[in-house]
């Protein structure tokens, strides 16, 4: 293998691309799966040295999480001529680890990439991606010290670049904008938008200035231009860029059909699949919409981009609706922890932080008010993309939100009405029966509102579920967008993947369908194999020890026996004083020895334990074997089986 790609197949890509996303646990890609991914699709010894960099390991370099997470995989072997990088930008999440499910990603997608308002992930990934890349050069340049200059040309570093989804436009954009990588592979990707990189590329911004006379006073101007000659315009600024660039694209992806929308590019090349014929894409649906309302839609998203990047989900949801999701979330423990007790001042210290909050929801249901105009105006807009809305339905929605307006007026009087009952001095000075009978009027009051807010959030429901009763059937388009259904439409016959595992599938003699995970059944043998061996090394340890403590020491013993007996026979002068003979001379000693040998008992059972115990091993050798076989017989159609059981 030369510094030819290692990953030189769209498979192998994107079910490394998968696996980058891990379990529900957050597995993160190493260098085993690497390995075994490789050996699977291959049936060839991966490179020796593979090196795994995680972005999670560099968060503390950021201030704030921007949700961005990837992996950067270097394959290194200086005699085959390999030095490769392939930096795996990950994809759109529903959530992160410790923001309770909030979308970072798919917000980052609308506020990014459509409207081009947010480059947060795009600057974590290129810092990630800077920092590795010298930290690989220096690592590399130590190792090649005093090399020719013929051997450095040919380890010269080859940076690859791998993304799906969110992934796929990040990967891009760190490419067309600074030239990072030799080749980028895009997987259902969603593409660079003109204004995303107008907002992040200075010298893109300045011609785009130029061209259409953009004010640099109000460069919201760019909006304006009509999309067809923005997207012309960059897409022949950044067709050089963007020639290394090559799109794995499912016909059924729920982003394919997206970039139909307002300012998206398409750059380098594309290979096409159909995962599923019987699925119609989405796209033309998207494609029908009209550019007025596209363009409605990204003014209401660039409006709220400053809200997001500077409140995160919380101060999108603030800035949109008006609504404090936190002080909901306070007032909700606040009412939960009011309770009416024997003791007036812990009852009144209660119900008074309870009012305050209740307060303070007052300004923010005003702000609410004042934004539903904005949120009746575009929910039609995003509705027609997702839904095949009636008439009746339609109107059924346009009532809620009516409603919604008169429910929040009348929330906001029966808070004032609450926050003009007497302060609390007024209260302590009132006797018990006067004070509990006000307790009593305010948490009754408490109830009321309590109750009115509980029907505001059925008008929501109601809402959801007429939009749930006609959306189109996504199902398709979002299993289309997956990395493993990309995987299933590039595998070849007999084959499929499920959860990062290859499944070896063919039609039996019966007509019914026989399924092996042959990941899985690698895993047994090997780990069956391993345990096999590491229990025979043991027992060669075992038998040993036990010749040094028994047989061994026998021979030691007796060795040293017949070693004194010959000094006595050959020095008898010397021992003299062992016979109590001072007056006589010794000329001569002889000694009659009989040394007995060790029973056979010892050698015996130790042979007995070592065959039984080997025997027992032999056995479960077998029984493992027998999987691998079994299916090497099942699936003779499968050549590279044999080495997927043995490379490791």
């Amino acid at each position: 293998m030369s510094n030819q790609e290692v990953l030189d197949t769209d498979l192998l890509r994107a079910r490394l691309a998968n696996m980058e996303y891990g379990g529900s646990d957050k597995v993160l890609l190493s260098v085993d799966e690497i390995r075994r991914v490789y050996i699977e699709e291959t049936g060839l010894e991966p490179p020796q040295n593979i090196t795994v960099y995680h972005s999670v390991d560099y968060k503390e370099d950021n201030e704030n999480d921007s949700g961005f997470d990837g992996t950067i995989i270097h394959f290194f072997d200086k005699d085959k001529n390999i030095n490769q990088t392939y930096t795996i930008t990950r994809g759109s999440e529903n959530k992160e680890a410790g923001d309770e499910g909030k979308p970072l990603d798919w917000l980052y997608n609308s506020f990014g990439i459509f409207s081009g308002k947010n480059e947060e992930q795009l600057l974590d990934a290129s810092k990630f991606d800077n920092k590795v890349r010298r930290m690989i050069e220096n690592k590399v340049n130590s190792e090649l010290e005093g090399a020719s200059k013929d051997k450095l040309e040919k380890l010269s570093l080859k940076r690859f670049g791998i993304g799906h989804s969110l992934g796929g436009n990040l990967i891009q954009m760190l490419n067309i904008i600074n030239g990072n990588y030799n080749k980028v592979y895009a997987i259902n990707d969603a593409p660079p938008s003109a204004y995303q990189l107008f907002y992040v590329d200075d010298n893109f911004n300045r011609h785009v200035q130029i061209h259409f006379n953009v004010p640099n006073d109000n460069l919201d101007q760019v909006y304006d231009i009509p999309p067809r000659d923005l997207i012309a315009f960059a897409e022949s600024y950044y067709k050089e860029q963007g020639k290394n660039i090559h799109h794995l694209t499912n016909e059924e992806d729920m982003l394919f059909a997206a970039s139909e929308l307002r300012g998206f590019l398409d750059l380098g090349s594309r290979t096409m699949l159909d995962s599923d014929p019987d699925f119609e894409s989405i796209r033309e649906r998207i494609a029908n919409l009209s550019d007025e309302d596209l363009y409605e839609m990204q003014k209401f998203l660039v409006k709220y981009a400053p809200a997001y990047k500077a409140g995160g989900y919380d101060g999108l949801i603030k800035a949109m609706t008006g609504i404090d999701l936190v002080l909901l979330q306070d007032l909700k423990s606040e009412w939960e922890g009011f309770s009416i007790t024997d003791n007036p001042v812990d009852t009144l210290d209660s119900a008074w932080e309870t009012m305050k909050k209740f307060d303070e929801m007052a300004v923010s249901l005003r702000d609410f008010i004042e934004q539903l105009p904005v949120l009746a105006e575009n929910i039609p807009v995003i509705l027609s993309i997702f839904t095949d809305l009636t008439s009746e339905e339609i109107s059924v929605i346009e009532g809620e939100l009516a409603g919604m307006e008169s429910d929040v007026i009348e929330i906001r009087s029966m808070i004032t009405n609450l926050m003009s009952m007497s302060t609390m001095e007024d209260l302590l000075t009132l006797n018990p029966f006067t004070f509990f009978e006000n307790i009593k009027d305010i948490k009754e009051q408490f109830e009321a509102i309590d109750s009115k807010i509980n029907g505001l959030m059925d008008r929501f429901d109601k809402i959801f579920a007429a939009i749930d009763r006609a959306k189109l059937d996504f199902g398709a388009a979002v299993e289309g967008h997956s990395l493993q259904q990309v995987s299933n439409a590039l595998a070849k016959k007999g084959r499929r993947y499920e959860g990062g595992n290859l499944i070896l599938y063919k039609t039996g003699a019966d007509g019914k369908k026989i399924e092996v995970n042959l990941s899985s059944s690698v895993r047994i043998y090997q780990r069956g194999m391993d345990s096999y061996e590491a229990r025979e090394e043991s027992l060669k340890r075992y038998q040993a020890a036990y010749d040094a403590v028994f047989l061994d020491d026998f021979e030691t013993r007796k060795r040293h026996l017949l070693s004194q007996i010959q000094d006595m026979e050959t020095n008898p002068r010397a021992f003299k004083s062992v016979f109590n003979l001072e007056d006589s001379e010794i000329s001569s000693i002889q000694v009659h020895e009989h040394i007995p040998p060790l029973p056979p008992a010892f050698a015996d059972r130790m042979e007995e334990a070592v065959h039984h115990f080997q025997y027992q091993f032999d056995k479960g050798r077998r029984l493992v074997t027998s999987i691998k076989t079994s299916i090497e017989k099942m699936f003779d159609e499968e050549k590279d089986i044999a080495a997927i059981f043995e490379l490791r």
